[in-house]
């Protein structure tokens, strides 16, 4: 896969914090971690449970490998809102409604 370069990477992750994204499975993260770095713009595909969800999994990379992080609802985490405003990333999040 590093022979390969893309303009956008959309990426997902197991969880979030003010440290990074990070991946359960360690197979999943060298793929990802390699479109990451091989990426012009990369994405954040991430719903609301995976804020600070504080299980013990591997890093995926830190916020500043990321452009934008796309969720379901605003984020609440103060120390994760922060981090992502430190680190340039664009949040855009869609709420959505029931009819």
């Amino acid at each position: 896969m590093g022979q390969f370069h893309a303009r956008l990477a959309f990426i997902s992750s197991s969880t979030i914090d003010e440290h990074g994204l990070h991946m359960a499975d360690i197979t999943q993260k060298q793929i990802k971690r390699t479109m990451i770095n091989h990426s012009d713009i990369v994405i954040a595909l991430l719903d609301h449970t995976k804020f600070s969800n504080h299980h013990n999994f591997v890093k995926l990379c830190n916020l500043d490998c990321l452009d934008y992080v796309v969720t379901d609802r605003p984020v609440e985490d103060r120390h994760i809102l922060y981090a992502l405003k430190e680190n340039h990333v664009n949040i855009i999040y869609r709420k959505f409604f029931n009819n």
